[in-house]
């Protein structure tokens, strides 16, 4: 089987505009990893704000160019286009949104999960310039005894609303990682299991921040779930992107994965249980 996977696009950044390749008809499938169509983003008092989605004509027209290649187009939604990503490729022939769907691609099962807010990234997160504050052992000791002791002090309550903020972030990974799970063992393909995913798996290469980005520069960026899914299951391989600068490819428990990074084209070959990654002809202007 002859997958094509499209990295980020962000259709209507700058202006951009795409049409699919001629040379993309040999393709038994089209995957898509998200952020087809570009935000305005901004960064306000250290979070990240959306103004605009901008590229919703574009993604439109290009999806609906996909679906005329007459082979399935698979899609998950991006940080920058989830919540408008259904209508991205709404009226487009053969275009599927696999966010926590499930479908038999020839003798394979594929599935998907895509972003499902702007900020996305670990599901379980700490500060590392807070290191020295909130999170500092001796400090988190402290507000400890003093909860523990009733006192009701300032350091009792920043640790109540620390520990309320940790477990809001471990439901959404429990949720995350059951989801993948179940999507996972819900098929009984014989050929392999193929994942298609925005964020990319964590503590990799694909997920390595450029020091540049302002709040989150040098660190990895991807999911929790998504590794420790690898870990426990076997998958035949990956498409993903999000974090453009960290695209190409690394093996997680023995799971090729592609961050198909920005604006790129892979061709990906699954044959007996080999999975051959090379350069496919980009997106025309």
């Amino acid at each position: 089987m002859k997958l094509l996977v499209l990295g980020d696009l962000h259709l209507g950044e700058d202006g951009y505009a795409a049409r699919p390749n001629p040379s993309w008809e040999r393709f038994d499938a089209v995957l898509t990893v998200g952020d087809v169509a570009h935000s305005r983003v901004t960064v306000v008092d250290g979070t990240l704000r959306q103004e605009k989605l901008v590229g919703l004509e574009e993604a439109t027209t290009f999806f609906e160019h996909l679906g005329e290649l007459d082979v399935p187009v698979l899609t998950v939604p991006g940080n920058h286009d989830h919540e408008r990503h259904e209508e991205c490729i709404d009226g487009a022939t053969g275009v599927r949104n696999l966010h926590r769907a499930t479908v038999d691609l020839g003798a394979y099962h594929a599935f998907g999960f895509g972003s499902e807010l702007l900020d996305d990234g670990p599901e379980v997160r700490y500060d590392p310039e807070q290191v020295a504050g909130i999170d500092d052992p001796d400090a988190w000791l402290a507000r400890t005894l003093d909860r523990a002791a009733g006192d009701e002090t300032e350091a009792a309550a920043a640790l109540r609303g620390r520990l309320e903020e940790f477990d809001t972030q471990f439901a959404t990974y429990t949720d995350q990682y059951e989801t993948l799970t179940s999507l996972t063992t819900d098929s009984e393909a014989s050929a392999g299991t193929i994942v298609l995913t925005h964020v990319p798996p964590f503590n990799t290469t694909l997920d390595r921040v450029a020091e540049s980005v302002s709040r989150i520069g040098g660190r990895h960026w991807g999911s929790i779930a998504l590794t420790n899914l690898l870990t426990e299951h076997d998958i035949s391989f990956v498409a993903c992107g999000h974090i453009h600068e960290a695209d190409g490819v690394d093996t997680v428990a023995g799971t090729p994965c592609l961050n198909a990074g920005y604006r790129s084209a892979y061709d990906v070959t699954l044959e007996n249980g080999d999975v051959s990654i090379t350069d496919a002809e980009p997106p025309i202007e």
